[in-house]
């Protein structure tokens, strides 16, 4: 987008909130909290497109363009300043109901600038939005997870911009509890003891995730090797012959989107039936595929899932 198309779009977005605004505002008062003090407000933070964004208050308007973020936020009791969220953000079913800005792609600017929000959180994947977003005057924080640390990182991070510090750190500490037991359990294995996984994000074209994915995070910690660990990308197109290759003694799969794929299936692939995996039956199947890929509270029972298909006998 040009400069001039930016101006264009700031002027449309404002003057549609000069028309709506009011109409909005009614129609949110009633959800809205007051209820955290601002006595820690202003502070600046550093988002993960390395920007300084200055919070001067306590969030009682909140647009996230993330279905994490949207996890994070009603997992530390934020739901009710919540103002706007994505087509895409389905969890928990309370979210369902807030009003939509669009998608997670294609947010849709003028709605968002329309809902007020004193905070946006956003993905560094919508760098483009976010510049329009600031010429409208927002306060807009990207952020991103790539592993569990990262994950329990951000989420102090959106406990300390909404003011929900304390409740950030008791989800915290109740998820690192959990990974803690995963990563003790696995902790005497052998390299030898650590089985080759497969994990199929989508089955046509092959894909899976690399070393900068949020699945090589979960495989490793819970006690595995990923066959694309040694990719420095985040998702994979993989060949069915880099997977025969590769013979990865675990495969582990979900259903994205319209797959409606099933272990019979997989097994049923044309020389597949060589892998070790299919051999020796070792197919997990994780009906969810958003308890591995969206980096926020869930994400524990994703690696609990992934920890009991590579060690049962660890994990009775």
């Amino acid at each position: 987008m040009t400069r001039k198309m930016s101006r264009a779009f700031v002027g449309t977005a404002m003057g549609v909130l000069l028309i709506m605004s009011m109409a909005f505002l009614l129609q949110g008062c009633g959800q809205v909290s007051t209820g955290v003090s601002g006595s820690d407000f202003p502070f600046t933070v550093t988002d993960d497109l390395g920007r300084q964004v200055t919070v001067r208050q306590a969030p009682n308007r909140i647009v996230s363009l993330v279905p994490t973020q949207t996890e994070i936020l009603f997992a530390l009791g934020l739901g009710d300043r919540v103002v706007g969220v994505t087509e895409f953000c389905d969890y928990p079913a309370e979210a369902g109901a807030k009003p939509k800005v669009g998608g997670f792609a294609t947010p849709n600017a003028e709605l968002i600038v329309v809902a007020q929000p004193d905070l946006v959180l956003a993905g560094v994947i919508q760098e483009e939005f976010i510049r329009q977003f600031e010429e409208a005057g927002l306060t807009v924080v990207a952020l991103e997870a790539l592993s569990l640390p990262q994950t329990l990182e951000k989420i102090r991070l959106v406990g300390r911009i909404t003011g929900a510090d304390e409740a950030a750190e008791s989800l915290v500490q109740s998820m690192q509890q959990r990974i803690d037991t995963v990563a003790d359990r696995v902790s005497g294995l052998s390299e030898e003891q650590k089985p080759t996984v497969f994990f199929e994000v989508w089955p046509e074209p092959l894909t899976t995730g690399g070393a900068r994915s949020f699945l090589n995070s979960l495989i490793v910690t819970a006690g595995g090797k990923n066959i694309a660990g040694d990719v420095d990308l985040d998702w994979v197109t993989y060949s069915p012959e880099m997977v025969l290759a590769r013979n990865p003694q675990v495969i582990i799969f979900s259903h994205h989107g319209e797959s409606t794929q099933t272990v019979e299936q997989l097994k049923a692939r044309k020389g597949w039936e060589k892998v070790a995996a299919i051999q020796q039956n070792r197919i997990g199947y994780i009906e969810d595929q958003n308890l591995l890929v969206r980096a926020g509270p869930r994400v524990v029972e994703g690696l609990e899932r992934v920890a009991k298909y590579l060690h049962p006998e660890l994990f009775e």
